[in-house]
């Protein structure tokens, strides 16, 4: 990366148009002097809420095929001056109405059960009765309550809803009422009411074809609002730049290195004033890493994201080792063919329905599948079903050391510890590469020699492998090496005796990452179990009767589904944490990095 401080003069008229190329070119990473405040930042921030809001709205009428409509001339808005600004306000008064008739609705409805409950009662009459001095009041009382007014001789108990009972209360004084809640009397007449809920439906009926009319126009407001977008990222550009006396105002950001001539070319050809130069040392905290991996090591991408994981400037890109091996462990943790099918089968059926867009997530999960596939048919693996791990052509493709039925266990953790000490070793070789004009390399091919000791003691102490008459050496000569060459340029002795000071608690710590990599075995090993017990429960004491059947599928259904579950979740949890921990630790990859996100712009258009 270089840093940039970019100049421009602050005149209103271009400003914009400058901004709007600097963003067209897509190469600088805006590092802002202060927050962007602006009176217009806040309208275009508005404008756009409004405009997700209507084309939100418009999502729900947008299965109509607009050639349906003869659209009318004042509700054709794509040739309107400002049309999708008319065509907004429209479909938010359109929204509005809509709201407004629901609930008109429900409280018509709701008068219409009151007469349900209450029969065909007239509020005429009973109006009319109020006016010659006799009160007319109705209660719903349950019967604790209807037992501290039953000796009243001005009650009748009409009928019963639920376990309430309706009771209505004759008064000749205006003032009088039971101590109780009142039920409100409708406003209309039962065949009003029926009248006003048919006019009710008929304008909803007449807005929701409005709606249907302004829905085959929403690709106006999405312009509209891809267009505000534009404006509010210049905006924001714009306003975080720092101004010297009200004539030049400047940014400061990072290109890429490669960026460079492009950005000259475009920056001399408009009388942009520019420095170019290498970030300072302590300015590295500020740079943004850019990661350019192979398009299949692109794969591990919404993993790292997801995570959060950007290397650091000056560290490592550990993708492509983060992809290979997270695809294994994912194999290894579900481990279960026949879930990778089902796994592969819902990706095949998401991605259809984005009629096979190309999209890194489904590369992702297309890879995963077929890991866990692959790993299932090697440990014979379907189900969790012995019988079916039997039949004659799926046990011929099954590795028998690995097999989950009968296999070899102690071999299949000695492999775990042996992918673990490959991929520390993995990281310490690529560190000793980024050293590679400086004696720190021949200290990480010490740590290597140590890992693999390591590797020897854990198969020694955890699965009683004799450990190789080489082991010891292994130690003397990673120690002596990690002594000689981890801190060069300091005074020699100084050097050893701090190298030799933080040596054991590392190798402890290595020690240690071993050791988790037998969590791979464990948790593949539990999803075959709870597999295999689901199964059982399921189909153990046979299928005798209809009922038995269905409990065994729900059985089945329910359990492998939860099953599935978890272990998607031991693939975050264990997957994810073996590649940033254990390896990305020995790799010296913190993940403190910041993502390179440019000011960039998708097209040309006026501002």
């Amino acid at each position: 990366m270089k840093k940039l401080v970019l100049f421009l003069p602050n005149i209103e008229e271009d400003i914009d148009a400058n901004l709007t190329l600097l963003g067209e070119l897509g190469v600088m990473h805006v590092m802002p002097f202060q927050p962007a405040k602006d009176a217009s930042i806040e309208r275009v921030d508005a404008r756009i809420k409004q405009l997700e809001k209507a084309i939100e709205i418009l999502d729900d009428y947008s299965e109509i095929d607009s050639r349906e409509f003869a659209i009318p001339a004042d509700l054709n808005f794509r040739n309107q001056k400002r049309g999708e600004i008319a065509l907004l306000e429209k479909v938010l008064e359109a929204d509005a109405q809509e709201m407004a008739l629901q609930k008109l609705e429900q409280e018509q409805n709701k008068e219409l059960k009151w007469y349900n409950e209450w029969g065909n009662v007239s509020i005429t009459d009973l109006a009319e009765l109020k006016q010659v001095g006799a009160f007319i009041r109705l209660y719903l009382l349950d019967d604790r309550d209807l037992k501290k007014i039953q000796d009243l001789e001005n009650i009748s108990v009409v009928g019963k809803l639920s376990h309430l009972h309706q009771v209505v209360f004759v008064s000749q004084d205006p003032n009088e009422k039971l101590d109780f809640k009142e039920v409100e009397l409708p406003a209309y007449q039962q065949t009003e009411l029926k009248e006003l809920v048919e006019q009710t439906h008929f304008k909803m009926d007449e807005n929701r074809k409005l709606l249907e009319i302004l829905a085959s126009q929403k690709d106006v407001l999405k312009t509209a609002l891809e267009e505000r977008i534009r404006r509010m990222d210049v905006r924001n550009v714009h306003y975080a730049g720092k101004n010297f006396d009200e004539q030049i105002i400047c940014w400061k950001g990072f290109i890429p290195e490669q960026s460079v001539d492009e950005l000259v070319s475009v920056a001399e050809k408009n009388s942009w004033a520019y420095i170019i130069d290498d970030p300072e040392q302590e300015e590295l905290d500020e740079v943004p890493t850019l990661v350019k991996s192979a398009k299949w090591a692109e794969r591990i991408r919404p993993v790292m994201n997801f995570m959060g994981l950007v290397p650091g400037y000056k560290e490592l890109d550990v993708s492509k080792i983060f992809m290979i091996f997270f695809t294994f462990f994912t194999g290894i943790l579900v481990g279960d063919a026949g879930y990778g099918l089902i796994f592969l089968l819902i990706t095949l059926a998401v991605h259809s329905k984005t009629k096979f867009k190309r999209k890194i997530e489904f590369d992702l999960m297309y890879t995963l599948s077929v890991a866990i596939m692959i790993w299932g048919v090697l440990t014979g693996t379907y189900f969790g079903s012995q019988s079916i791990a039997n039949w004659s052509f799926l046990s011929q493709l099954r590795v028998d050391k690995l097999a989950s039925f009968g296999g070899d266990s102690l071999f299949v953790q000695q492999l775990m510890f042996s992918i673990g000490a490959i991929q520390l070793t993995i990281g310490h070789l690529q560190t000793a590469w980024k050293y590679n004009n400086s004696v720190k390399a021949i200290a990480q091919l010490g740590w290597v020699s140590i890992i693999w000791g390591l590797y020897f003691v854990v198969d020694q102490m955890v699965l009683g492998i004799a450990a190789p008459a080489v082991m010891p050496w292994l130690f003397v000569g990673g120690a002596v090496l990690i002594a000689l060459f981890s801190n060069p340029g300091t005074s020699f002795f100084k050097g050893v005796l701090s190298s030799l000071g933080s040596l054991p608690l590392s190798v402890i710590s290595g020690f240690s990452d071993i050791i988790s990599y037998i969590r791979l075995y464990a948790v593949g090993l539990s999803t075959v179990l709870m597999a295999t017990s689901f199964n059982h429960m399921a189909l153990g004491d046979g299928i005798t009767t209809i009922a038995s059947g269905i409990g065994a599928v729900l059985v089945l259904v329910l359990g492998h589904g939860l099953n599935m579950i978890l272990a998607g979740m031991a693939v975050i949890v264990h997957g994810v944490r073996l590649n940033m921990l254990e390896y990305a630790g020995h790799a010296s990859v913190e993940f403190s990095g910041s993502e390179y996100q440019p000011f960039k712009l998708k097209n040309q258009k006026n501002i």
